[in-house]
């Protein structure tokens, strides 16, 4: 009895409450998650955006709570275009070192902006700087709220260039690769154009773009 009774909760349970992180998502599917942190922010948002219409890619944007505020027009066009937007918390603080609650007041007002702008869906979170504690994850389970890191970064807010950024990811290629670029911070063109290139590369191999949020339904 006691056995059923965990197989019936973990059934019915949606796919981030049985893990506390998201590094990869398990498909059996040529599939990769286009995502984006930090945004969103001029120049950069709009040129991403940009590109993605041309080639008709949905991706996911992890934004800031401050800049949200900032740039509505950029959620809304965000939006319009059909792509995802998650949390990234609202200033890019270092969460890892705070209690549960500052965590969980963060994530809220961040929650609140993204709401105010009309942004459906379970609003996903990524850490900062991808660090995590005990105090996160109590809150994130508290919020019953998916917690979507990575497996690696290609390091675009670094002074690489295009080329190599496109490298690192095609080193990792498999399906489900969760591919983490950033809109937002200074420096960001070669991001633009390893995003034009990253698409047609992985297109030629056959894989398709999706969004996060169409793998986090229960």
């Amino acid at each position: 009895m006691r056995l059923l009774l965990v197989i019936l909760l973990c059934i019915s349970l949606p796919v981030w409450a049985k893990n506390d992180i998201i590094r990869h998502f398990k498909v059996n599917e040529k599939v990769v998650f286009l995502t984006y942190d930090d945004g969103p922010e001029y120049p950069y948002t709009p040129k991403i955006l940009d590109v993605l219409k041309k080639y008709d890619v949905k991706a996911t944007f992890f934004v800031l709570g401050g800049n949200a505020k900032t740039h509505p027009e950029l959620i809304q066009r965000t939006l319009d275009e059909g792509h995802d937007i998650g949390n990234h918390s609202y200033s890019h603080g270092k969460l890892k070192y705070h209690s549960k609650q500052k965590i969980m007041n963060d994530l809220k007002r961040t929650d609140a902006v993204l709401r105010q702008l009309n942004v459906p869906g379970p609003l996903a979170f990524r850490a900062p700087f991808g660090q995590t504690s005990n105090n996160m994850h109590a809150a994130l389970r508290e919020l019953n709220k998916p917690h979507v890191l990575f497996n690696f970064l290609p390091q675009d807010w670094t002074k690489i260039s295009a080329q190599k950024i496109v490298d690192h990811v095609m080193k990792r290629l498999r399906p489900g690769l969760i591919i983490t670029l950033h809109d937002g911070g200074k420096r960001r063109q070669q991001t633009v154009i390893a995003t034009e290139m990253l698409i047609k590369q992985l297109r030629d191999k056959g894989y398709r773009f999706v969004k996060v949020n169409d793998y986090l339904k229960p």
